[in-house]
């Protein structure tokens, strides 16, 4: 499979060109991550004519150029799925979905008002900006303290992604972080102001408003979203939602449900089209 790089307002993606593409994905990594982690994916369902894009975020990967590691607005994040989904659609003509993996769901989703995009595909989270579960759980965030707080840090304050998320539980076998700690464009800092900017944004449409089909999915068993709180955020964001729990699955579904999660996506998205 032909794999290209491009560079679009100076954020990298990779492009796995599927042949005779019916559709095309703009995928948003998850936590510290970058577009390069889900090869397994990428290749197994571009093969079923996909045009696929993995963009690294905002100071993650190789979007690194004019910034540090771990320094970012999430504004400029969601933001990033709009412009590549331009980029696609007036370079291929397909129809473009938005996917987002784990905490790129919010850029994935925050994305499905822009014009160029047709819908969104959403994997193990609810991390949806502007959706009440998800603002409430962020308000300490949107305080006067809060910002007075990271003022008096001067940069200084950082999540430490290691002691945030423990990836042995959340991809579900032991040795995951140590896998991960391998990969030199894994980022495993987040400045303070980056991470608070996450729960400061809104989306550019209510998302109660949307309009637009989404594919919602979730493993039952994942550690760190439970199915029934997932599944209370899909229920109450308009349009078309199609909400799919994986039966016996933990949070990754793309690298270990890659078969069953290929063929849900594929599936719902030519049914959009």
């Amino acid at each position: 499979m032909r794999l290209e790089t491009h560079i679009l307002n100076e954020l990298h993606s990779f492009r796995y060109c599927g042949e005779d593409a019916k559709y095309a994905l703009v995928i948003s990594h998850g936590i510290g991550g970058h577009g390069g982690i889900y090869d397994n994916f990428c290749e197994h369902h571009a093969a079923k004519g996909v045009d696929i894009w993995t963009y690294d975020a905002p100071g993650h990967g190789r979007s690194t150029t004019n910034r540090p590691k771990g320094q970012w607005r999430f504004s400029e994040w969601a933001q990033a799925s709009m412009d590549y989904a331009s980029y696609v659609k007036n370079l291929t003509g397909l129809p473009v979905f938005t996917m987002g993996s784990s905490l790129g769901v919010g850029a994935a989703v925050s994305a499905i008002s822009h014009k160029d995009v047709a819908g969104s595909v959403l994997m193990g989270s609810i991390v949806v900006p502007g959706h009440p579960v998800f603002d409430a759980v962020g308000k300490p965030f949107r305080t006067e303290g809060w910002s007075e707080g990271v003022k008096l840090l001067q940069g200084a304050g950082v999540l430490d992604i290691r002691r945030f998320f423990n990836f042995d539980v959340d991809y579900g076998y032991k040795g995951a972080q140590a896998q991960k700690d391998l990969d030199p464009y894994n980022t495993w800092t987040y400045d303070l102001e980056s991470w608070a900017s996450l729960w400061q944004y809104q989306p550019p449409k209510p998302l109660s408003e949307n309009d637009k089909p989404i594919l919602y999915t979730v493993g039952d068993n994942d550690p760190t979203f439970p199915v029934d709180l997932v599944r209370s955020v899909a229920e109450s964001i308009g349009g078309p939602v199609d909400f799919v729990p994986f039966e016996n699955a933990g949070h990754q579904l793309m690298l270990f449900q890659t078969e069953k999660f290929s063929t849900t996506v594929h599936d719902w998205a030519l049914k959009q089209i």
